[in-house]
């Protein structure tokens, strides 16, 4: 049985996918040999036993299995050992976070302009690198579909071909977001931060609420949104103020204690490495504009 591991796909923003191929192979022993793959690749064995090498370890993938190979330094080989092998391939470009582990870590979020007031969307998708396929009726035409598309400059048939490919990887996920614990800790703390980031919040805080070591709070957001409580803090206080210098009269001083500041100088050196100007100059090139 081949070796499998988690594969955690960041969906901000969505895998793409590029195109689908089928293919057949002949046991005359011949290999194909491919190094720094560009894209991920879910191989799809419909007949036979497709035998592969993944990074020197020997496995094979049977009748009704898919493998996903996955992008980077990693070198596949691959042959049809004793009878005639038939597969359907299916490319996928991922720009997002991703990697391959033993348990379900989840993706960071990609998307560097992302607001904090909303609740910071955690979406990952959890799929096994191997597996076989429960539901040969659901997945098989949607793998038929894609290896039938011969994408061009059709808007229309591009994004049907997304859809579809979207649908096969949601099927394909192992287990959902509003599952994992760590995603759902990570929106915990995201929550306790944004309810109460006008008072004096720091590690021994965020410990003791949570009864949990403050280096384990500290890992939970930085695998589901890249940063630490601290940044998340700093970020959501300077939207806030820049809510406040936009759409108020209020001082630059009564900001800076309504969004968490103590002090005025820290606040508006804040604001400038966060915005790039002071507060007095934000407010006054918003008046000019």
């Amino acid at each position: 049985m081949a070796q499998t591991a988690y594969i955690s796909l960041s969906c901000l923003p969505l895998p793409t996918f590029i195109e689908g191929r089928h293919l057949e192979l002949k046991p005359d022993g011949r290999k194909t040999n491919q190094v720094h793959l560009e894209y991920f690749v879910f191989a799809f064995v419909r007949v036979g036993h497709l035998t592969m090498v993944h990074d020197g370890v020997e496995q094979q993938i049977n009748q009704g299995e898919v493998f996903i190979m996955t992008p980077g330094y990693h070198k596949y080989t691959w042959w049809a050992d004793e009878d005639k092998v038939e597969l359907d391939w299916i490319y996928a470009y991922v720009a997002g976070d991703w990697h391959v582990q033993l348990s379900l870590t989840p993706a960071q979020n990609s998307m560097k302009s992302l607001m904090l007031h909303p609740e910071v969307p955690v979406q990952t998708l959890f799929l096994k690198q191997f597996r076989s396929i429960e539901e040969p009726e659901v997945v098989y035409p949607m793998v038929d579909q894609l290896v039938s598309k011969e994408l061009n400059c059709d808007s229309k048939q591009f994004f049907e071909a997304q859809g579809i490919f979207i649908k096969l990887i949601s099927w394909m996920q192992i287990q959902d977001n509003a599952k994992n614990e760590v995603t759902q800790m990570s929106l915990t703390i995201q929550k306790y931060l944004k309810k109460n980031f006008s008072k004096k919040i720091t590690a021994a805080t965020l410990s003791k609420h949570f009864n949990l070591r403050p280096n384990y709070i500290v890992r939970v957001l930085r695998q589901t949104i890249g940063l630490t409580p601290a940044e998340f803090l700093m970020q959501y206080r300077m939207e806030e103020a820049t809510q406040w210098l936009l759409n108020t009269e209020a001082s630059v001083e009564d900001i800076a204690l309504n969004v968490g500041f103590q002090n005025i100088y820290y606040f508006s050196t804040s604001f400038k490495k966060y915005t790039g100007v002071s507060p007095t100059q934000y407010r006054q090139d918003a008046e000019d504009s």
